[in-house]
């Protein structure tokens, strides 16, 4: 397999907020819009063109696939109607363009290797129906394609990966589209951290801060644990929330208070050795998955079963 160079754009050196990526040489071209910032894609003229897309929700185990011909329209209407999403990936190309049969195709197959995979839950309504396609263009589109896999996997999205044992794949219950609305059962958030971070804030002031957090999100919300990042790499001990407030110049970004009595697991949800699933973004969980698990492939495990 040759070598690839990928660029990465941070538009506003925020690694939680817009991102374009590119590979070196090469004509796939993806864009990372946080649902609050979508004001942003109305002066971009790339996405106004035939475009694959997903909607991503913050702790990334939801994805709605779709084609269009201009995202700047079509996302009107999945901000009205869907509330899970909270990250629009936008994939187009790098100056030749897709048309209309591309991305109806490449929808189709996104959709069929989403299922195959079975590590996100697909929101799709109904399965899009076969795009045919002559074995040039198809040959052409795959080409594509593999490029758009590999910017999705280096800008965190592992749609497309297959989990390392397979066994865990048959552990999780099997997707199917058709769902209408977010209906995950979550009570808390995990958020990762230095262990500097761990005493300075979390200990010390009871509390944590600019955290990316869905505004459909709070209400279900009632503890906060941390992800402590290496030499430890493993979830420790979770608290329980008082109050969630916007962080200040930050949009969707929020403090997280709680109550001071902190809890120390009495077995601490280890990284193991899957070091895909060290944390490097908020995800949510139930606590009583928490409590239970003992590493962070077992607490994934349970999490899907729970959907």
């Amino acid at each position: 397999m040759r070598s690839k160079t990928i660029e990465i754009f941070l538009k506003d050196s925020d690694p939680e907020g817009i991102k374009i990526a590119e590979i070196l040489n090469g004509i796939a071209k993806v864009f990372v819009v946080p649902r609050s910032q979508m004001d942003f894609i109305k002066g971009r003229s790339e996405l106004r063109e035939p475009a694959l897309y997903f909607l991503f929700d913050d702790e990334r185990t939801s994805v709605y696939i779709g084609e269009c011909e201009n995202f700047n329209d079509r996302v009107k209407d999945h901000e009205a109607k869907k509330t899970f999403w909270q990250w629009a990936v936008i994939c187009v190309t790098n100056g030749t363009g897709l048309d209309k049969a591309y991305v109806k195709y490449l929808e189709w197959h996104s959709v069929q290797k989403a299922l195959e995979i079975n590590r996100f839950e697909v929101q799709n309504r109904n399965a899009p129906a076969e795009n045919m396609l002559h074995e040039f263009k198809q040959a052409a589109v795959m080409d594509y394609f593999e490029d758009v896999q590999l910017l999705l996997s280096a800008l965190g999205y592992n749609l497309f990966e297959p989990f390392k044992d397979e066994s865990q794949a048959e552990k999780i219950a099997p997707i199917k589209p058709a769902v209408t609305q977010d209906q995950r059962k979550i009570d808390t958030i995990v958020s990762p951290c230095s262990q500097d971070g761990f005493e300075s804030a979390f200990v010390a002031k009871s509390a944590w801060w600019a955290v990316r957090i869905g505004q459909s999100t709070i209400p279900k919300l009632k503890y906060i644990a941390l992800y402590e990042a290496a030499p430890i790499q493993a979830i420790r001990a979770y608290a329980k929330i008082t109050s969630i407030e916007p962080y200040p110049d930050k949009p969707s970004k929020y403090i997280i208070h709680h109550d001071g009595d902190i809890r120390y697991l009495d077995h601490p949800v280890r990284l193991g050795e899957d070091h895909n699933l060290s944390l490097q973004n908020s995800r949510y969980y139930l606590l009583e998955d928490i409590i239970a698990s003992s590493s962070m492939s077992e607490l994934s495990r349970r999490a899907y079963a729970n959907r």
